[in-house]
């Protein structure tokens, strides 16, 4: 029995453990003695550097010159700018400072060359506002930027010291340093030698009582926790198989750990994920308050200089600043509302006609007289394999092409921007529609090239400060373009300008000469001697309306809820009715609904009964709102603002139908 347990594995596994932990004895000491010491310095070191380096994370992104001109410090004196940053910092070296009493803890300015502060005694507090000395060991680290340990004689006596290089945007702006006494460090490795060898020498007598004992049992459960312990290095959320006896609460208290550790990771990630939604909510509430005033500011303003305005001209230069703020304004709104739909899945690309010559012309005159003040040129250049027509949604390459176009020129000061067009068949019913823009302005990095595709991101803070905008209108771009069976990409380097390059496809088209013609004859249509019913309740949308829709030759009724615009409709004889959404006492969609059954009605009572046209005009544009007017019964649907050329489109296809 002996002879088998002793040539079995659990018998080779106790006889070598017995020798080595003899071997282990007789060394010990040898081995406390002369690397115990380098062991702790060297777990110092780590934790003063990783102190150091929590000191300056807690900073955040901020540098110190952020910090004095968050507090409207950035033109006060040497000796107040340290005051105030001293104010600003204190607390987190004491809040640091107190999970750990033994360090000394501060930040350094290498622009003021001043200590900013010393935690956590206030005996020290006589160094805010000294320079560091030149022999002072801290030097070194100064002198290679990195973060680096020195031990020496400094402020509170012989310490080891970590400094850690604060940098912002690729510039050392100063240090955060952590220390400790080298008496402490000195005490600590006394004592952990001492416990070290005590617990060698029990651990070497219990084991040799008991390793004969559990031998069987003990070898195998060991193996199964260390093989675990393995295992849980790459994978956390593996589980150690239940051990017997003592071992088994081991390992339920290493399933417990590794639990814990799990559950505090995910709470620490969803911490994070949380405070970077947060911190983007407020930056992109921030943003859109600014973007969205500025044109507001613009109209009112220009509104009150225009009420006061002396001659007609400068009443019409008032009011075309007027358009264009307006024009800005509802530009960012879409941007907002093209976003929400785009993240929840109801963008809906059109598919009809149109001339491809027309998206380039449309674009040069829309961008044009940005380019001239600019003093830029503007190059548009189409390849001969174009095609004069193609089917796709010319509004929605439109919308891409003028926000690369219009970004071209933001951030090009001086040289010229470039348009080229080129298409490639596919087959037969696909054909591949490719545009480069291309400028000679700022440029991006890497960095930049990667983030400018984000919504509600720019190149970096300061280009929101210096050129404006959501930064919505590339990520719109690229999830248009998606939607439209292509890809955008970017190629840019930092003051050589950008290339932004992207595809769709559309279909051929033959049909060119009918399609346009039609087109021409929908917008130059007169509608004189026919009656029209306007049902809106807002009084300037019932002014800009009617001008409109008299002009084409209407004659307009109006009704200011939904309750009048049935009552007209009884009493009366119209053409065709205009009817906004959301109103008092009955909305649009009541009041068709409404019309629609006295219209069935009529029919069943045998009375003679056309079915009057009802056009929806309202500021509800999302996709459910359009299929509810329709399942309401109207037969077309316009925007506000109100869009002449729309409403005549509307009204040719209802009419004409």
């Amino acid at each position: 029995m002996r002879r088998y347990f002793f040539n079995s594995i659990q018998g080779r596994v106790i006889l070598i453990l017995l020798l080595f932990m003899t071997l282990s004895l007789a060394t010990s000491w040898f081995v406390i003695r002369f690397t115990s010491q380098t062991i702790i310095s060297s777990e110092k070191e780590e934790k003063l550097l990783t102190v150091a380096n929590l000191l300056e994370i807690s900073l955040g992104d901020r540098s110190y010159n952020d910090i004095l001109v968050e507090k409207g410090a950035e033109n006060l004196s040497r000796h107040d700018k340290i005051e105030v940053l001293h104010s600003e910092l204190a607390h987190i070296g004491e809040a640091i400072a107190a999970q750990y009493p033994s360090l000394g803890l501060g930040y350094y300015s290498l622009e003021l060359e001043a200590i900013l502060t010393y935690a956590p005694d206030a005996q020290y507090n006589h160094t805010l506002g000294m320079a560091i000395n030149e022999d002072h060991p801290g030097r070194i680290v100064m002198a290679n930027n990195e973060a680096m340990v020195r031990t020496g004689t400094m402020v509170r006596g012989n310490i080891m010291n970590a400094m850690f290089p604060i940098a912002r945007d690729g510039t050392v702006i100063g240090y955060a340093w952590a220390n400790e006494l080298a008496s402490s460090i000195e005490t600590q490795y006394k004592t952990t030698t001492t416990s070290i060898l005590f617990v060698l020498l029990a651990f070497y007598l219990f084991s040799i009582g008991m390793a004969v004992v559990l031998a069987r049992s003990s070898t195998r459960d060991i193996s199964s926790i260390v093989q675990g312990v393995r295992l849980l290095r790459s994978d956390l959320s593996y589980t150690i198989p239940r051990a017997k006896g003592d071992l088994g609460e081991v390992v339920d208290g290493i399933n417990a750990m590794t639990a814990d550790i799990l559950k505090a990771e995910e709470e620490h990630t969803a911490r994070l994920l949380a405070e970077a939604s947060n911190n983007a909510q407020r930056d992109f509430l921030s943003r859109m308050s600014h973007e969205l005033r500025t044109p507001m500011n613009g109209v009112l303003g220009m509104t009150q200089l225009a009420q006061n305005a002396e001659t007609e001209a400068q009443r019409m230069e008032y009011l075309d600043k007027i358009h264009t703020s307006a024009t800005l304004l509802l530009r960012i709104i879409n941007d907002i509302l093209d976003i929400s739909k785009i993240e929840a899945g109801k963008m809906a690309i059109e598919t009809s006609p149109f001339r491809v010559e027309s998206v380039m012309d449309n674009i040069r005159d829309m961008i044009l007289p940005r380019v001239q003040e600019k003093g830029l040129a503007l190059n548009i250049v189409s390849d001969p394999s174009v095609p004069v027509m193609a089917v796709g949604d010319s509004l929605r390459i439109s919308q891409v092409l003028l926000n690369i176009v219009g970004n071209a020129v933001k951030f090009t000061t001086r040289g010229s921007i470039t348009v080229f067009c080129a298409a490639q068949p596919l087959s037969e019913t696909q054909l591949r529609l490719e545009i480069k823009v291309q400028d000679t302005g700022i440029g991006m990095d890497e960095a930049q090239q990667q983030a400018v595709f984000t919504p509600f991101t720019q190149a970096d803070n300061s280009t929101a400060r210096r050129f404006g905008g959501t930064g919505l209108g590339l990520s719109i771009s690229r999830a248009l373009v998606e939607l439209m069976g292509g890809e955008i990409s970017v190629e840019s380097r930092p003051d050589q300008g950008s290339t932004f390059t992207f595809y769709v496809t559309v279909a051929p088209y033959d049909h060119t000469t009918a399609s346009l013609d039609d087109a021409a004859v929908a917008l130059d249509t007169r509608y004189d001697g026919l009656a029209l019913l306007l049902v809106e309740d807002n009084e300037i949308n019932q002014i800009i309306a009617s001008e409109i829709l008299s002009a084409m030759g209407f004659s307009v009724d109006m009704a200011a809820n939904g309750q009048q615009g049935v009552e007209r409709f009884c009493d009366g004889a119209y053409d065709v009715i205009f009817m906004d959404i959301r109103m008092p006492i009955m909305d649009g969609i009541a009041a068709t609904e409404e019309i629609r059954r006295i219209e069935a009605e009529r029919v069943a009572d045998g009375k003679p009964s056309a079915r009057i046209p009802i056009i929806a005009m309202t500021a509800n544009v999302m996709q459910e709102d359009r299929d509810s007017t329709k399942t309401a019964g109207m037969d077309a649907h316009v925007s506000k603002p109100i869009d002449e050329d729309e409403i005549r489109r509307a009204l040719a296809a209802v009419l004409e139908a």
